[in-house]
């Protein structure tokens, strides 16, 4: 028992060293280059939203969509390049769909909307609560955490949603989360969270764009996020490239599992 004590201290010693090593700080010009490229995302969102192009974008593939409907998930880049890299940072832009069998779409917008039933539909969410509510627009919190090999990440997330009916049975929603406090455990102090904007740079920007259609006594829900990491430099990157590298995908196809499991219970 002494032996494995040690070897716990040892590694959470060297933990703690890499957190110190990796801190970093966003840069105004890194946030700038993001959201040039999530305003032309939106762009193209907006034209399916309006019905100048399909309304999901797994419509584009019609076996992919075969598939969906008949349970698989569908999950990818949106962008070919992706990570995208920019100024000291990289874009990840995924979009995945699911099939929520024998449900209604307003039955997904009450899950979806309801913050504080998230901590016990998703894993990753520690905690969660509504902040505010006006009409479709709400303001949301998490705690997140996901632990990886030697990295363990928390974060506070708040989240702005934006929801809308493009038309009967169909909605989209905008949703942002610009207020991300990454938080800091030492061997001397238990908490500590950090400004917005300082951190190791896993998470500062988090876009998600659902698409929900109703179909076939079910709905079809697709998914859109960009999130905005740190760069990896090469001093760092057998640390922390595996975690920045796999966190967007686990994530978009966990919530997408998640949400369908939570609606056909």
């Amino acid at each position: 028992m002494g032996r494995v004590a040690w070897l716990s201290v040892v590694a959470l010693a060297f933990a703690t060293a890499c957190a110190a090593q990796f801190m970093t700080t966003l840069q105004p010009r890194t946030v700038i280059q993001f959201d040039a490229y999530a305003h032309q995302v939106e762009a193209d969102l907006q034209k399916r939203w309006n019905g100048q192009a399909a309304f999901l974008q797994v419509d584009d593939d019609p076996v992919e969509r075969t598939k969906v409907i008949h349970g698989e998930l569908w999950i990818g880049p949106a962008n070919p390049n992706d990570p995208v890299s920019i100024d000291n940072g990289l874009i990840h832009d995924w979009v995945g769909a699911v099939y929520i069998p024998k449900t209604d779409i307003h039955t997904v917008l009450s899950l979806l909307q309801d913050f504080n039933r998230h901590s016990q539909i998703y894993p990753d969410v520690k905690e969660s609560r509504l902040v505010s509510r006006h009409g479709n627009d709400i303001v949301g919190s998490w705690r997140l955490e996901r632990k990886q090999s030697l990295i363990s990440v928390v974060l506070d997330v708040k989240q702005d949603a934006h929801w809308q009916q493009a038309r009967p049975g169909k909605w989209f929603c905008r949703a942002y989360a610009r207020d991300i406090e990454e938080v800091e455990h030492t061997l001397v102090r238990r908490e500590k969270v950090l400004p917005v904007g300082r951190g190791r740079g896993f998470l500062w920007r988090l876009y998600a764009y659902w698409t929900l259609e109703a179909m076939n006594n079910g709905v079809l829900a697709e998914c859109r996020t960009l999130s905005l990491s740190r760069d990896v430099p090469p001093s760092v990157a057998w640390a922390i490239q595996p975690f920045v590298a796999s966190l967007p995908r686990e994530a978009l196809a966990g919530t997408l599992r998640d949400t369908r499991a939570a609606l056909i219970k």
